[in-house]
């Protein structure tokens, strides 16, 4: 009754969008150049340019040269974020900066001089960076002296750092100062060779897209190397090495160590310090060990090892990556050889120092600053840490950490420009176990962007980290939030959760929201001059609200001259598509925590994105094909293609994918975006009722795998490497890999599970429907890993499915979820007998000898296809149908004829 009540509530309507990637990361294909002018024309030489891709927050920098000019190469195509920042000038930023693969996108800035008036007022607390060993671990390399002490003479040293092996064939390694009694930073020069081979076959193949090899070996004629192990200890014990002090290369060594400070604080924006900090000041720690290394070949490589796990890919600790232009990217990254040895080398490895548990965030909107105070409620997990980091929005300047006491607490920000990362300092170790309450004082601007006409856009790299997040997580760490928001009247401020309460105080609105005994991984917030509209369905007990800008933004009026730009006569539709996307998630996937939903209108026009209870829809979703054609200045791909036409549907499902039930690692994302993804076909399926634009949504996710295109540097995807490589489906060798494979891909694997288990006579998606159920009562509220999606497919699979005759979907794992291969179908048939009888030879190829699959036959009577059963393939091999003796008389007959299991090729030849 459900399912009939879902057909026949709303009349479905089309939704046609954009149809641009959600996502572009570590891609190269266009470039961003500009030229940066002062008010008067006269150049602006030194100013920081930063662009971001909006949705996953991955940076390019450049810096302007003597003439004013920045070129930054190798930029995937897509939209970008572009921020200049100068000292003595306001920032300036401008979004939707569209790159295009082979061309040139420019964006010329005028800043303009900072008033005095923009300088925040803070409450002081301790001066930022004045923890004494972190101002000596910031000034090492500085006198001229620094590195004229401990150096050592070496002939054939080796150091070997998990499956990394350096071997200093000869030279010199030269120290810089102690500090806290421990050597933590040195640069070798002399001859050398890094020799590595990973532990996997999928990392042996991913270094192979970089290197055609599937081990490295480099030689190298300097290392900068910093770390917080025994590595200054190993040297001066070992029998290749002579220790000495004052050697004659003291100078250049400083040189390289302060190229190499360059290097971090202004292009690669890491604060090393910090990280050397955590560890010094927590002896209990078997520490890091970081080597840049100037190859013959590749000459910008950084080899990392860190127990902590390395951001880029935790929880992995080890990492070979490159920041050169043509080759960026995350080369290989894996695990400790102990862990697989043991078998526990998985994404289920928490690194954290500390578990947030609650945000009481008192936040305050000001034009376009932000003032908030955070009280964070957290639970130490390292016992003896003093020094705990965190991810915060760089331009937020903190002015002020206390402790649950009242007492200052000194910290780290350096400048928002360049390695801004933040952490505290305690004056003495925490318990693990123990629970800490702590309040942060900040305030700045660029978390909200003023675009005109009362369209203000939350700046996507700060909607993770306006607020103090954990450092440690892959994505944000689940706690409870209540947020006080203080803004001007006249404003729409939409949160997450719960809206508890809204009061009026002279010009200011005081609005509370809260997540109630829910913990979110995230939290954020909408603002502008909106319209509501709002319907309560009373079929999932939804409140779906619809945000829309009453005026363009500034950079769309030049269009309005031509039409009429407004966003606010889609409301019925968008309404109509999410009570439908609702009532069907609800049917397949269970009921939301919370009882409303706000889709929200942001100024981007190429991108979505979901937070708890609240979506950010592009601008261009709320307009009409005609509105969307003269925006794009007549593009009518850019009005009529089928991506965006299923952004509410897909953003939606994010509420199921991604907030719900959320991902352990980089290597279990892909869940989050192929289920969302997968979801968009239900809606097309169920809410449409089309066959037609559902067999076009699933051929567009084949294209998308299978086609190789300039984006993917001509490469077809599904050969880059599995969806478990999540965001490192993209580098410069790859450009958008990422994009166009982990969605469709990662939506084409459950799309196959779902046919492999429909049955028409027990219910039809019955079985199906109670998995993903069971999968999200199962994780309810916390993050998942590919293998716990696994033990809940075992756990619901078909006898037909056991094609291991185990219980067990390592076949089906093995080939589409970890695996790269790719198989082709073809089906010959004859319908004899006036149609009921069927003879035929299904055909699979392409494969390995071991390759599985369950092949799915149909036949239509003369009302569409209907199966009539499953043909168990294996290798490379051929099955023959003889004599099949069918229920009446049949039309035509063929293989997955619902594009029931991802191919090259399937062909069905009567």
């Amino acid at each position: 009754m459900k399912k009939k009540r879902l057909h026949l509530a709303l009349i479905a309507i089309s939704v046609v969008l954009f149809a641009l990637p959600l996502i572009t990361v570590h891609g190269a294909g266009g470039r961003i150049e500009g030229k940066i002018t002062d008010p008067k024309g006269a150049i602006v030489v030194g100013a920081a340019v930063t662009v971001t891709d909006p949705n996953t927050n991955q940076t390019f920098t450049a810096v302007t040269d003597q003439q004013g000019r920045f070129k930054i190469e190798g930029v995937p195509a897509g939209s970008y974020t572009v921020t200049v920042s100068s000292q003595g000038f306001s920032e300036s930023q401008r979004a939707d900066v569209k790159v295009e693969d082979g061309a040139v996108a420019t964006a010329d800035f005028t800043l303009e001089i900072a008033p005095v008036e923009a300088a925040v007022t803070v409450t002081p607390g301790e001066k930022p960076n004045s923890d004494p060993a972190y101002q000596k671990l910031r000034e090492a390399g500085k006198a001229a002296d620094d590195f004229a002490g401990p150096y050592a003479t070496v002939n054939n040293l080796v150091l070997k750092r998990d499956a990394a092996t350096f071997t200093l064939t000869s030279g010199e390694i030269y120290f810089a100062p102690a500090v806290e009694d421990r050597n933590v930073g040195a640069v070798f020069i002399g001859e050398g060779e890094l020799t590595l081979t990973p532990p996997t076959d999928i990392e042996k193949h991913n270094l192979s897209l970089f290197i055609n090899e599937t081990a490295i070996k480099e030689s190298f004629d300097r290392l900068v190397l910093r770390f917080s192990d025994k590595t200054f200890e190993e040297i001066k014990s070992s029998a290749q090495a002579k220790m000495g002090t004052n050697g004659p290369q003291a100078g250049r060594a400083r040189d390289a160590y302060r190229d190499n400070q360059t290097l971090l604080r202004k292009t690669l924006r890491r604060n090393v310090e910090l990280r050397t900090l955590v560890d010094l000041y927590n002896p209990n720690r078997p520490g890091f060990f970081t080597a840049f290394i100037n190859g013959k070949r590749f000459n910008k490589l950084i080899f990392q090892y860190d127990s902590l796990g390395i951001p880029q890919v935790s929880p992995e600790e080890v990492l070979l990556s490159s920041y050169g232009d043509s080759d960026r990217g995350l080369w290989t990254a894996f695990h400790r050889a102990p862990e697989y040895a043991s078998g526990t080398a998985s994404s289920d490895e928490d690194h954290r120092l500390y578990d947030i548990t609650h945000h009481e965030i008192d936040a305050a909107i000001r034009g376009t600053k932000l003032v908030a105070n955070d009280t964070v409620t957290l639970r130490v997990l390292d016992n003896g840490a003093r020094v705990l980091p965190f991810r915060l929005f760089s331009p937020l300047r903190v002015s002020r950490v206390r402790d649950e006491a009242g007492n200052d607490l000194s910290f780290v920000q350096q400048n928002k420009d360049e390695d801004a990362d933040f952490g505290i300092i305690f004056p003495k170790p925490l318990e693990a176990g123990k629970t800490y309450k702590l309040s942060f004082e900040y305030a700045g601007g660029d978390a909200l962007i003023n675009v005109g006409g009362g369209n203000y856009f939350v700046n996507p790299g700060a909607r993770l980290t306006w607020y103090p997040n954990n450092e440690g997580t892959a994505f944000g760490d689940r706690a409870r939030f209540d947020v006080t928001f203080r803004y001007p009247k006249g404003k729409t401020l939409i949160g997450t959760g719960a809206a508890v309460a809204e009061s009026e105080d002279g010009d200011l609105v005081a609005s509370k929201w809260s997540s109630g005994d829910t913990q979110l991984a995230v939290a954020g917030f909408n603002y502008g001059i909106f319209k509501k509209k709002q319907v309560v369905d009373t079929d999932t007990g939804y409140t779906i609200e619809y945000y829309a800008n009453e005026e363009i933004a500034n950079s769309m009026r030049g269009a309005a001259e031509v039409g009429s730009m407004s966003t606010l006569g889609m409301s019925g539709r968008i309404l109509a598509d999410a009570q439908n996307s609702t009532r069907i998630y609800n049917i397949y996937f269970g009921k939301l925590p919370f009882n409303r939903l706000a889709l929200t209108q942001q100024p981007a026009g190429n991108f979505g994105q979901a937070w708890p209870t609240l979506v950010y829809m592009p601008f261009t979703a709320f307009m009409d094909p005609t509105q969307r054609y003269i925006a794009s200045g007549g593009n009518i791909r850019a009005a009529t293609d089928n991506f965006f036409r299923y952004v509410a549907p897909h953003e939606i499902a994010h509420q199921w994918w991604g907030h719900m039930v959320g991902w352990k690692s980089y290597h279990d994302q892909w869940m989050s975006e192929g289920f969302a993804e997968f979801s968009a076909s239900l809606f097309v399926q169920l809410a449409l009722k089309d066959e037609h634009k559902f067999l076009d949504f699933w051929n567009e996710q084949r294209d998308r795998i299978t086609q190789s295109r300039p984006a993917t540097h001509d490469l077809k995807p599904y050969t880059v490497g599995p969806v478990t490589q999540g965001i490192r489906l993209s580098s410069g060798k790859t450009y958008a890999a990422y994009q166009f494979l982990v969605y469709p891909k990662g939506a084409y694997i459950l799309h196959m599970l779902r046919q492999m288990m429909f049955d028409r006579a027990d219910g039809g998606d019955k079985r199906f429907m109670a998995m993903m159920q069971d999968f999200i009562k199962s994780h309810y509220n916390q993050d998942v890993s590919t293998e716990d999606l696994k033990l809940t497919v075992e756990k619901f699979m078909t006898k037909r499915m056991d094609l291991d005759g185990n219980g067990k979907m390592n076949w089906f794992f093995n080939e589409y979820v970890y695996g790269t291969e790719m198989p082709s179908y073809r089906f010959e048939y004859q319908l004899t007998n006036g149609g009921a009888t069927l003879n035929g030879r299904i055909t699979q190829s392409g494969v390995s000898d071991n390759f599985k699959m369950l092949v799915p036959v149909y036949v239509d009577y003369g009302k569409g296809m209907v199966m009539l059963g499953q043909a168990r393939m294996i290798g490379n091999t051929s099955v023959e149908l003889k004599d099949l003796k069918l229920s009446g008389p049949a039309k035509r007959a063929a293989i997955c004829a619902l594009d029931d299991v991802l191919a090259l090729n399937i062909q069905n030849a009567k």
